[in-house]
């Protein structure tokens, strides 16, 4: 069984539509959601959509957070983007998004957005002690998370040892991982449509349970198109530059 994870497509659609497309080339079966399919980029309405109709499970990021509890960060541009947000969303879309809950199980792996510890406190997993506190937060052999838009394996020995496994990409924009069977794992498909890894392409995984094997791949999208839209959403040309670059625009 082959699942493609998605992670943080930020109402990005033309990233969103080449992961797609990469993935349905490589007989992808199944799709996981691993939330904040809104915010930043200029199509929320678009990805919502086209997630409604793909994602086999999908859980609520920050930005769904955001958008059904505005004010959540007290950020007045992110106040006002998520405003332009719900402007451009239909009322099947916000029922929708107030289904997402903060934590999914499908078939024994684990979904969170942020981290299976506290789901609501959005905490970013990005180091080894991040990474302990995170494997004691779930049961199972899989966990797969985002909100930092950044490609991360952590992996769990049997005797309780962790360590990172780097997202090396070759030059097929490939980056493969042998899942042992006795070890567990924490996984970040990094981000559809907001890389902050110095990459601009789009970032996700495929898991294929057959081979044991997790794939981390990168995807050419038309970025310009992209970049163009951000104004719909009343972000500065920053948030355009930072997009072209694969850099982070809001400095997390």
């Amino acid at each position: 069984m082959r699942v493609a994870i998605l992670s943080d497509i930020h109402a990005n659609i033309e990233a969103l539509e080449a992961v797609l497309a990469d993935a349905r080339a490589h007989a992808t079966e199944h799709y996981l959601c691993l939330g904040d399919s809104i915010g930043f980029n200029g199509d929320p309405a678009a990805c919502v959509s086209r997630g409604m109709q793909f994602f086999d499970a999908c859980v609520r990021g920050n930005h769904e957070q955001a958008l059904l509890q505005r004010g959540l960060f007290g950020v007045p541009l992110f106040t006002a983007m998520m405003d332009r947000t719900a402007a451009m969303l239909s009322a099947e879309h916000l029922a929708y998004i107030r289904t997402l809950p903060l934590r999914a199980q499908w078939q024994g792996i684990t979904l969170v957005h942020a981290a299976p510890m506290q789901e609501d406190a959005w905490k970013r997993i990005g180091n080894i002690p991040s990474a302990r506190e995170a494997f004691a937060a779930f049961e199972g052999q899989l966990c797969f998370f985002g909100h930092t838009h950044r490609a991360t394996v952590f992996k769990e020995e049997e005797d309780g040892s962790i360590s990172i496994i780097p997202a090396v990409y070759d030059e097929q924009n490939t980056c493969t991982v042998v899942l042992a069977p006795h070890c567990r794992y924490l996984i970040n498909p990094g981000s559809v449509g907001q890389p902050r890894d110095f990459n601009p392409r789009a970032a996700y995984a495929l898991l294929d349970t057959d081979t044991r094997t997790l794939t981390l791949r990168r995807v050419d999208y038309d970025i310009e198109s992209a970049a163009a839209k951000i104004c719909h959403t009343g972000l500065p040309d920053s948030f355009a530059v930072a997009l072209r670059k694969g850099i982070t625009p809001t400095g997390d």
